[in-house]
């Protein structure tokens, strides 16, 4: 047994021979590691030169494509030359100075994005046409390469990289040079070719940042690259990329060490490749960087890990000695831990909190869930979750008994005086050292939130009737006329006299004459008819807007969503005419039918008709429209759709569109509870509300089930 004082290796040979074991195998597996690594470089060394010698490959055909294409234009415009027979300088200027030859130009470069600009110059160096703008800017082009090149014997069609005096725009020429049949030189012509064309192209090309991809001239003179801030038009001489093109290696990719290439700054260890052009003086080069040819190589490297892993296994079972002695420690100090937090868990005075075992027994409780579910005695409070004043307790006696680990339920404790409290609880499966398993219960009373929530709806309803009480006055006018006319009519006949007539009354007829019995009878008859039609009509209405002032109590019904629509659309149809916004109708044949409350649904579709009217009452335009749409989906869901051609809803706002007071409008112009009961109402229907994303106007989508269960009463 080690001494006090002493390290636990001191008293343990054992110990030491296990550790001295582990390092020498830890030896030998890194050495085995270490030749995988090397092999699986070499592997990635050989895949990334056949990946760049491919690119190579691609690049060049493309450059070789692009360029033929522009050197192709070249030798046309050098074939309008000579069908013109031109002589002399002058007829040279005169003629090709045309606007037609403007015209041929544009058109054969249009659809070639990497031809920017066409140009025919006279001998001396002035711009004769070019396709930038007519008529031509004057200007003298006798100092550029790629004019200087193109008269001069033997001289390679192809010019060095320079910025266009106009544009701006990197570009590189191919140019022919135009003598008339004495040999008298009239001029060059030429075709610009966008170096920024060929550098978007090159970094879709290259395989990573510390990659590249550039297109040289054969003298070495760098025309185009991925690489930004690079010095077009500079010269590379005797680089390894144009020794390999000299020396016949084109399209074979080697590894360099050193800092390359020199005109990227390229890293210490790259995969470089280079590929002459088939048709004209350039070839095309590919370099690709250590940090990019080598992920796949660390990619493999997962062996590595899985050995670093089989160590630190090994490391544990060396220790495991120690380590159990370490494990007990933490274990009865977890313990302690845990008996300090039950215990700060079960004196918390915010909330109700008890601990219940597996038969749904109270084991512990704070005074607050006494106070509440108990009389103050253990008995009481043992067996709170049976208490016959709390309903709703099924689903959390099922969480006790079942598996999963976290639950929500809601409670209702019945107290005397018929005053019901309503409770939450969050439950969470524990295992506590004294316990065991165990349920651990989290409470709030909700009663306030819940009234506070019934208020708000019964705000929203409120809300509503105001809005429509317009429409409401409207409705019950008209029937009350007909009513008064009816009435007026069978008064008239009813009476036994005529009414008398003013001796200046000139224009007075004669008297009607006297119905009969019958007549009056079948006369007084369609009267009371038409009343009654209209006290319908009338009653109609007010029951409708009544059932917006009181809580929903007859259970769900079978309607069609259609009638709900057009019943909305009647509420509020009154406000629209007198804002001149029209509302249209696209319901369709086929009917809707579901089961709920159609005077809720109707409730929610006010709401969002009311917002629409308001934000289109203050645009001036004069095609202000509103339209209600539905249809049903394939799997039966009915959809409602109102739409408006307004500014549409800010994208800074759309995620707060349905919170509780939540409003866009002026202060006291609006309550922000609209659409939030709206939203409620369809939720408690099984449906959603949702603001459909879209530029130009608001669209908002009413989804329900085709047979609701219970119809969002509320």
């Amino acid at each position: 047994m080690p001494r006090p004082g002493s390290s636990p290796l001191e008293g343990s040979g054992s110990l030491r021979r296990t550790v001295t074991g582990c390092i020498l195998h830890i030896l030998l597996v890194w050495s085995m590691v270490w030749l995988v690594i090397e092999h699986n470089y070499q592997r990635a060394v050989d895949s990334s030169k056949a990946s760049a010698e491919t690119i190579a490959l691609a690049v060049a055909a493309h450059a070789s494509q692009t360029q033929g294409s522009a050197d192709l234009i070249v030798k046309s415009m050098v074939h309008w030359i000579t069908e013109e027979h031109i002589q002399t300088e002058q007829q040279f200027r005169e003629v090709m100075g045309q606007k037609r030859f403007f015209d041929i130009m544009r058109d054969r470069i249009v659809g070639q994005p990497q031809i920017g600009v066409a140009l025919i110059i006279a001998a001396n160096g002035d711009v004769v046409n070019a396709t930038r703008v007519w008529p031509p800017t004057a200007g003298n082009v006798a100092d550029r390469e790629a004019f200087r090149m193109a008269i001069e014997p033997n001289a390679p069609t192809l010019s060095a990289t320079s910025y266009g005096r106009l544009s701006g725009q990197p570009r590189f020429f191919i140019s022919r040079k135009i003598v008339s049949p004495t040999g008298t030189l009239l001029g060059v012509v030429a075709v610009g070719l966008e170096a920024d064309f060929f550098a978007t192209f090159y970094q879709q090309m290259a395989l990573g940042p510390d990659s590249s991809v550039a297109l040289f001239r054969d003298d070495g003179t760098l025309l185009a690259t991925s690489l930004p801030d690079q010095k077009l038009g500079a010269r590379f001489d005797q680089t390894l990329l144009q020794r390999l093109v000299e020396s016949g290696q084109s399209g074979k990719a080697v590894l360099t060490h050193g800092d390359f290439p020199a005109f990227s700054g390229g890293g210490s260890t790259s995969i470089v490749v280079a590929a002459r052009l088939a048709n004209l003086p350039a070839y095309v080069t590919v370099a690709i960087g250590e940090s990019t040819f080598l992920a796949p190589w660390r990619d493999r490297n997962l062996l590595i890990v899985a050995i670093g892993l089989l160590l630190t296994a090994l490391t544990v079972l060396a220790g495991l000695r120690m380590a159990r002695l370490i494990e007990q420690t933490k274990t009865a100090a977890r313990e302690a831990s845990e008996r300090q937090v039950l215990a700060a868990i079960v004196d918390t005075p915010t909330a109700m909190t008890a601990v219940v075992d597996r038969q749904g027994k109270v084991i512990h409780a704070n005074s607050l869930f006494r106070r509440l579910l108990g009389a103050g005695n253990d008995g009481v409070v043992t067996d709170a979750l049976y208490n016959p004043a709390l309903e709703g307790v099924e689903p959390l006696l099922m969480f006790v008994n079942g598996q999963a680990p976290t639950a929500e339920v809601d409670l209702r404790l019945v107290l005397s005086g018929d005053q019901t409290r309503r409770l939450r609880f969050s439950l969470s499966r524990q295992s506590l050292p004294d316990s065991g398993e165990c349920v651990v219960l989290v409470g709030h009373d909700e009663t306030l939130r819940h009234q506070a929530e019934r208020a708000i709806a019964l705000s929203g309803k409120l809300v509503t009737l105001g809005e429509i009480t317009t429409g409401i006055a409207h409705e019950l006018s008209q029937p009350l006329n007909v009513i008064r006319m009816a009435a007026q009519n069978a008064l008239a006949e009813a009476r036994s006299e005529p009414e008398p007539v003013g001796v200046d009354d000139e224009d007075a007829g004669e008297p009607l004459p006297t119905m009969s019995d019958q007549e009056f009878r079948d006369f007084a008859t369609t009267k009371l008819d038409r009343i009654m039609v209209q006290v319908d009509r009338a009653a109609a209405v007010i029951s409708r807007m009544r059932i917006f002032s009181r809580t929903t109590r007859e259970g769900p019904k079978l309607f069609d969503l259609r009638d709900a629509c057009r019943g909305a659309i009647a509420l509020t149809a009154q406000r629209y005419r007198a804002t001149g916004i029209a509302v249209q109708e696209r319901l369709g044949d086929e009917p809707l039918t579901m089961t709920g409350h159609q005077p809720l649904v109707e409730q929610v579709l006010v709401a969002i008709l009311g917002n629409a009217r308001d934000v289109l009452a203050e645009m001036p335009r004069q095609d202000r429209e509103v339209v209600v749409s539905t249809t049903r989906r394939p799997d039966g869901r009915l959809i409602v759709r109102v739409s408006d051609n307004g500014p549409g809803v800010p994208e800074a706002v759309r995620d707060r569109i349905f919170e509780p007071f939540f409003t866009t409008k002026p202060e006291g112009q609006g309550t922000g509870l609209g659409l939030a009961v709206a939203y409620g109402i369809v939720r408690d229907a099984g449906g959603s509300l949702t603001l459909e994303p879209g530029e130009g106007g608001a669209t908002f989508q009413i989804e329900l089930p085709a047979n609701a269960p219970g119809g969002a009463g509320r």
